[in-house]
């Protein structure tokens, strides 16, 4: 199967300020730093990691809300990374983003039937077509016909996310990025949007990649799953795979800070020391080295390589990962 998105040794590279005038070398940030990965059609993706590694830059950069500094992305086989102008826009029809604010997505002088109809005016979708759909789609998301009148701030949290997934959803694409779509909701609230973007994804056929921090809820709706840790993948797999069987120290420690909900359970949690290194002055070697219980020298010094670490796909980006040969290899 020919995946739907696929990324190349993506990077994303900041200019900072330097403090030094005669200086060659000008000081980045490393907010994204050389990832790979693929999302085939119909599958949800997830990008998990703690807050400042790089997943919403990533995710941005797919859709090419952000140029990227090195890398390739390739959409449905086709290289698109120095697409621009009338090219990029039309991509757009096929290539949507839910954001992570409810709040500050929306324009509060917009009313939700500007909002959602937006999209379908700037394609040149006939009038009467807009009303058609923009009827539907408020109804397929949970919301009345006669709140398409009313404006953002009219709205509890819960229900402006359901607007901002039916504008992800009025010009009919195949791919959504979901950057952190339910972090800024209730937890009564983010089951009931997970459920409704699962509900979506079968009725519409969609392809997400769903970016979250929060692992209970990648666990529970994501068929892949892409440990990010300082702009890099760590590991990646089947998501019960990874979650059954980690094999990345830094997949373990985030694992093990997953609430248990079964209280007669023991947990063992594993505490990370030191601090995130930052991405202006990564480590050498591998960049979980600082805060490994299990490093040694040669991490200090060699980056790791990717290594498959089970016969369903799974692989680490670890010294010390087993390896496995893949059956049929």
């Amino acid at each position: 199967m020919t995946p739907l998105l696929e990324v190349k040794q993506l990077k994303k590279h900041f200019p900072l300020k330097s403090q030094e005038i005669f200086t060659r070398e000008k000081p980045v940030l490393k907010a994204v730093d050389g990832i790979s990965l693929s999302v085939n059609p119909g599958e949800t993706l997830g990008l998990v990691g703690e807050s400042g590694c790089g997943k919403s830059t990533a995710g941005r950069l797919m859709l090419k809300l952000l140029e990227p500094t090195d890398g390739e992305i390739l959409f449905k086989g086709q290289n698109i990374t120095s697409v621009r102008g009338e090219q990029l826009r039309k991509l757009r029809r096929e290539m949507q983003i839910i954001f992570q604010d409810p709040y500050a997505s929306l324009n509060p002088r917009k009313t939700i039937e500007k909002t959602i109809t937006e999209p379908m005016k700037v394609f040149n979708v006939p009038k009467a077509e807009r009303q058609e759909k923009l009827e539907r789609l408020l109804n397929v998301v949970g919301l009345s016909p006669q709140h398409k009148y009313r404006y953002p701030h009219e709205f509890s949290g819960g229900q402006r996310q359901r607007i901002g997934i039916a504008r992800a959803l009025a010009l009919d694409p195949e791919l959504v990025i979901c950057d952190e779509p339910v972090s800024a909701l209730d937890v009564s609230i983010q089951a009931q949007v997970v459920n409704l973007m699962e509900d979506l994804q079968a009725e519409f056929n969609l392809t997400y990649i769903f970016i979250a921090h929060d692992l209970s809820v990648v666990h529970h709706i994501s068929d892949r799953v892409a440990v990010m840790y300082l702009g890099e993948i760590v590991e990646t797999g089947d998501v019960q795979e990874v979650y059954e069987n980690p094999q990345h120290p830094y997949t373990q420690a985030l694992l093990s800070a997953v609430p248990e909900a079964n209280p007669h359970r023991e947990k063992e949690r594993i505490i990370l020391t030191g601090d995130l290194p930052s991405p202006a002055n990564p480590p050498t070697g591998c960049k979980f080295h600082t805060r490994c219980p299990i490093a040694e020298d040669i991490c200090r010094t060699e980056v790791p390589r990717y290594r498959q670490v089970s016969e369903n796909g799974q692989i680490a980006a670890c010294h010390f990962a087993k390896e496995v040969v893949a059956q049929g290899t």
